[in-house]
């Protein structure tokens, strides 16, 4: 099965580690159709790292593309590429992260097998700061529930056919953070004929200096602008079972409650909480204020322990 993928790759800051990235794509057991690297306004020497490297790589049989775009934000760097894709499928890949040498293979191996999917996605394995890994929790059977909790659609764990995203407004909604957990939104929404790949395909490595900071306490409100956002895309929606998923985008502001609260921003963390059960019924009440405090207290895993009762 032929398959014509494009990689893009929205890149801010990265001088040096961008060719890690890059490499890896190019390195591919199956290579991509072209490579998109949009410059989102970078002040370092990511710009002439990027020539460079299309200039070294000219000669692989792959599309190399080099755009730039001056609005700040992935979001826009992203839709750029996406404007300018040729590719059955995209990949939206960051540019301080690695594929694993068949993550392309793997990928269009499994779409020949369910010819009619608009979606791939696998698992990635993510290297914190502190030298610890973590593969977040994958449940590809509940593609709604896994990306509200665990971000199932995040940019390096999956492919979509171009059509496909473009048709549910690719990168367009205007949020400044969380914008691929959006955008994963309403791609689910959009009722997918989705395939999973249960394997680590990808790398992802935590950075210091990143788009969305060392913590959330910096944009707090962006954080919240995001979820309502969402909250409005199911609240016009008409999945069958749009009322848990709107309960549960409550249950992440409790969660992003306790993360201000660790941050030492107590009065910060109790306002939101405040608003994310003002409307909420008394046992659900308990819930959220359940999940707050056993988050808060350093603690992993409240969703296991209350996705039966929300």
């Amino acid at each position: 099965m032929e398959v014509r993928i494009t990689v893009i790759v929205p890149v801010w800051n990265r001088e040096g580690l961008l060719r890690r990235a890059l490499d890896s794509i190019v390195f591919q057991s199956l290579k991509p159709l072209e490579i998109i690297v949009v410059d989102n306004n970078s002040s370092d020497s990511t710009f002439e790292v990027a020539q460079d490297w299309i200039k070294e790589h000219k000669e692989e049989g792959i599309i190399l593309k080099l755009l730039k775009e001056e609005r700040p934000g992935a979001c826009h760097a992203r839709q750029k590429g996406l404007e300018n894709a040729e590719g059955d499928f995209v990949i939206f890949f960051d540019s301080d992260d690695k594929m694993r040498p068949t993550m392309i293979e793997s990928a269009v191996a499994t779409l020949s097998g369910n010819p009619d999917s608009d979606i791939v996605c696998w698992k990635c394995t993510i290297h914190q700061l502190d030298g610890s890994e973590r593969i977040p929790t994958f449940m590809a059977d509940k593609p709604l529930e896994a990306h509200l909790i665990h971000a199932l659609l995040r940019p390096q764990g999956y492919m979509v056919r171009r059509d496909f995203i473009e048709k549910a407004g690719g990168w367009k909604k205007p949020v400044v953070v969380w914008n691929d957990y959006e955008l994963g939104l309403r791609l689910l929404l959009s009722n997918p004929k989705i395939v999973a790949i249960d394997n680590v395909l990808a790398d992802i490595y935590a950075q210091e200096e990143s788009i969305t900071g060392l913590n959330f306490s910096s944009k707090a409100g962006l954080w919240e602008k995001t979820l309502q956002e969402m909250e409005k895309e199911l609240e016009k929606s008409d999945h069958t079972d749009k009322q848990r998923l709107i309960r549960i985008i409550t249950y992440r502001k409790a969660i992003l409650a306790s993360h201000y609260y660790r941050e030492g921003n107590k009065k910060l963390a109790e306002e939101l909480m405040k608003k994310a059960v003002e409307n909420s019924g008394f046992f659900e009440k308990a819930i959220l204020r359940f999940s707050y405090i056993f988050t808060r207290s350093g603690l992993r895993g409240a969703w296991r322990l209350v996705r039966y009762f929300i």
